[in-house]
């Protein structure tokens, strides 16, 4: 079975952009919780590390991040048909 490199990386692009903005809202709405949540799942004081989302840093941070995550799913997809091309066995009818 091949994966599709273009929908894997346009998939993983829109869930991560998804997910960065739903997490952006979040610390928008509610910066000490949000902040005390994290630090609780993360195991680290956090707290210190409040930041201010502007409209700026938002489109910055949400294009860096999907895309980023995005090329690592699309490189991913693209070894996945590379490797099992190669150890690929012929169906048997």
């Amino acid at each position: 079975m091949r994966l599709s490199v273009r929908a894997v990386f346009f998939a993983s692009f829109l869930v991560s952009a998804i997910s960065f903005a739903v997490c952006a809202l979040f610390v928008a709405a509610a910066p000490e919780a949000t902040s005390r949540f994290f630090s609780f799942v993360f195991h680290i004081d956090l707290a210190s590390l409040a930041r201010h989302i502007t409209w700026g840093s938002f489109g910055g941070g949400i294009v860096c991040f999907s895309f980023g995550i995005a090329l690592h799913f699309g490189a991913a997809a693209w070894l996945y048909n590379r490797v099992f091309r190669a150890l690929a066995v012929p169906y048997f009818n």
